[in-house]
């Protein structure tokens, strides 16, 4: 290999070998960023839950006591604080009170009748007014009491205590936070436990989905890079993984959209080459004439002179039918209109007909019928005349060119255009290959034709373009019969 061609080689594979790094580095990321937002969304909804469940829990009243759970909390509290200043006097609850503090966010505070705490611990002011107007209006006969209802009368409870010596004490739960908080200092362990487990839970969840989103991603953008840089076989192909409906669909539109641009691009290219090969001909010709002109006597300069006439017409056929192929292909949706298709017929067998009587050749209908479809008129005109024209050419002088239009018996949404010759026909094997641009059976009587071998190309994708087919075969008693199914509109 020579050095140039060496370098190239290297730098091209070094050029592949860094867009595939950079495809990997890009899809890493976005994995990251996906499983991050997925992951914080779920961890955020996880404390949600956790917190609207336990203030609803909280808040929710025990069935036959008018009282919630978290009231009904503090009430038990307050139990125990004055069973143990009933059994041991003022120093007894000492330790409810301390581990009160500790314990959060539930606070216990115990009152004297001059609205001092037993710890000497400063009490909430909303708290000690309910103790003191509780303690001020003190029934003996119920010695336990609620605190007045105020707004924030659920976050605190009251209970009043006589001890036996008369001494009176308020004991006041009060809630100093919110539910979530009572739940971590209440449970600490089942708390973080079950929070740990969350987070394990979330990020093996959000894993697994930023995986499923970010690998079909990352593999049709791989399969988009690759097609960038010229590889036309890149194909994402089925999708192993992340198979949603939404990815599906977008590969499978990014697969037949790289299907597309390929065989526009081979067509365009073997349309380049068989152009370039077909132009060498008439070419080579023009250059003998020329000579010829320049060299021989009058009369064989003017038979020179018409040959490149000729042979500039032929080339001028050529490229014109060269560049509606072209148009043809890039085309793929023609712009639609109501066409009468029997009327359309009748008008390329009339022309087809004044051409062909120079030879003795006619062109007849045998059969017609009033027939609409959508379609693009010059388009469709193209391709019967293409057609009919072939026909023409090839059929025997002195007989004729048989055209017939009918609806298809077995589906009347189909309509058929047979056209048929008297010429030699087509060996089997080739049937199907003379619709390629530039095919010929016979290469010496095609060109006698005067023939680019474009015309039945041309006829072949502008009915493919209208959503019908073209198939060719060898009629019975000889020459070539075409056919042509195009969907059409129902019978009136």
């Amino acid at each position: 290999m020579p050095p140039t061609d060496s370098r190239t080689s290297r730098r091209s594979t070094a050029a592949a070998t860094c867009s595939a790094s950079s495809t990997s580095t890009d899809v890493r990321r976005l994995f990251w960023r996906i499983f991050a937002a997925f992951w914080l969304a779920m961890v955020v909804l996880v404390l949600a839950m956790v917190w609207i469940t336990t203030r609803n829990f909280e808040t929710e009243k025990i069935p036959g006591l008018d009282v919630t759970r978290l009231q009904a909390t503090m009430d038990d509290q307050l139990a125990r604080v004055a069973r143990d200043l009933r059994r041991n006097g003022p120093d007894g609850p000492h330790r409810w009170l301390r581990a009160s503090d500790e314990r959060g966010p539930v606070r216990l505070y115990l009152l004297d009748e001059q609205g001092r705490d037993l710890l000497d611990r400063r009490v909430p002011s909303e708290a000690a007014e309910a103790a003191r107007t509780a303690l001020l209006g003190l029934d003996p006969a119920d010695p336990m009491r609620s605190a007045p209802a105020e707004p924030d009368s659920d976050r605190i409870r009251l209970r009043l205590v006589i001890l036996r010596d008369g001494r009176r004490y308020a004991a006041v739960a009060v809630f100093d936070g919110s539910s979530f908080g009572r739940l971590l200092y209440h449970r600490p362990f089942a708390f973080w436990s079950h929070i740990g487990m969350a987070l394990v839970v979330s990020t093996l969840v959000s894993g697994l989905l930023a995986y499923y989103v970010a690998h079909p991603i990352g593999r049709i953008r791989g399969s988009m890079r690759r097609f960038a840089e010229g590889d036309l076989d890149a194909r994402v192909g089925r999708l192993r993984f992340g198979r949603s409906t939404e990815m599906t669909g977008l590969a499978g539109e990014f697969d037949r959209m790289a299907e597309r641009i390929r065989a526009l691009i081979e067509n365009n290219r073997r349309l380049v080459r068989d152009v370039s090969h077909e132009l060498r001909s008439p070419l080579a010709r023009l250059r003998v004439a020329l000579e010829l002109a320049r060299e021989g006597d009058p009369g064989e300069a003017r038979r020179s002179l018409d040959r490149i006439e000729r042979e500039a017409d032929r080339l001028e056929a050529m490229l014109a039918q060269a560049i509606e192929l072209s148009r043809l292909e890039i085309a793929h949706e023609p712009r639609r209109e109501r066409v009468a298709l029997d009327e359309l017929v009748d008008h390329a067998i009339r022309n087809a007909d004044y051409e062909g009587a120079l030879r003795e050749r006619k062109v007849v209908p045998t059969a017609t019928a009033p027939i609409r479809l959508e379609g693009a008129p010059d388009a469709l005109y193209s391709a019967v005349e293409n057609i009919i024209r072939n026909a023409l050419a090839y059929t025997a002088d002195g007989t004729t060119v048989e055209v017939g239009l009918l609806r298809d018996p077995a589906d009347p949404a189909l309509a058929r255009i047979v056209v048929r010759d008297h010429g030699p026909g087509v060996p089997e094997n080739e049937l199907v290959r003379i619709f390629e641009p530039f095919y010929r059976t016979d290469a010496a009587r095609t060109r006698s034709s005067g023939g680019t071998g474009l015309g039945l190309a041309i006829a072949r994708r502008a009915v493919v373009n209208h959503g019908g087919h073209i198939i060719a075969c060898n009629a019975d008693g000889g020459g070539l019969e075409v056919t042509i199914s195009l969907p059409v509109e129902p019978a009136a």
